[in-house]
């Protein structure tokens, strides 16, 4: 299988749905001060690299086998959408939280129960709301294979969060650091910065 993980990293950079700046910063919904900041829904303007992207997902095996593509609501909707339709698959789409009226359901669409499900996330932080739609999916009944995402922060605490279940990025914060600087887009000293940010986000010095 071919490592697209540089060339997606260059895609998040052009159409700029990575932002970075070290000496401006960005502050997450957890609370954490970042020199980065990732919002994939830039990328779904440029068709060209879209089509990049999902011809990257498909390229994983989980994907291919799998019997229902399960979106996170709600910035993976659109991601599982387009590859579930790729592949003429059945597709669902998982909250993080029940919804409040109506049938108070978390997952809709496609039937889960007893199915092979990958689940799309566009990015993974710390892997809390990811964590929490796999364990919707295991209360539906679903057979969760692996969940992909397009980018990782690669922070250490996501790691132990989805335990064996496989976990596949299509880039990630160490292959962007690496093209930004190649490309200038941040200097070697701002590099270091950001890396020092990514070791320790909850504890990084503003």
């Amino acid at each position: 299988m071919k490592d697209n993980s540089i060339t997606i990293a260059q895609i998040l950079l052009k159409t700029k749905a990575v932002k970075l700046n070290v000496s401006e910063h960005f502050t997450f919904a957890s609370g954490i001060k970042s020199p980065i900041y990732c919002d994939n829904r830039f990328l779904l303007g440029f068709p060209e690299d879209r089509s990049t992207i999902i011809n990257a997902f498909l390229e994983y095996p989980q994907i291919k086998n799998a019997d229902v593509i399960a979106g996170t609501s709600t910035a993976g909707i659109p991601w599982g959408a387009i590859i579930a339709d790729h592949l003429q698959k059945p597709f669902a789409y998982v909250r993080s939280e029940a919804k409040k009226h109506g049938a108070s359901k978390t997952v809709e669409g496609a039937e889960v129960k007893g199915k092979k499900t990958v689940i799309i996330e566009d990015l993974i932080s710390t892997g809390g709301s990811s964590k929490k739609v796999l364990d919707n999916l295991l209360d539906e009944g679903a057979e969760v294979s692996a969940i992909m995402a397009i980018f990782s922060y690669q922070f250490q605490e996501s790691d132990a969060v989805f335990g064996d279940l496989p976990l596949h990025t299509l880039s990630n914060f160490t292959t962007l650091l690496s093209v930004a600087e190649e490309t200038n887009v941040l200097s070697k000293e701002e590099c270091k910065i950001a890396s020092e940010w990514n070791q320790s986000p909850h504890t990084w010095k503003v």
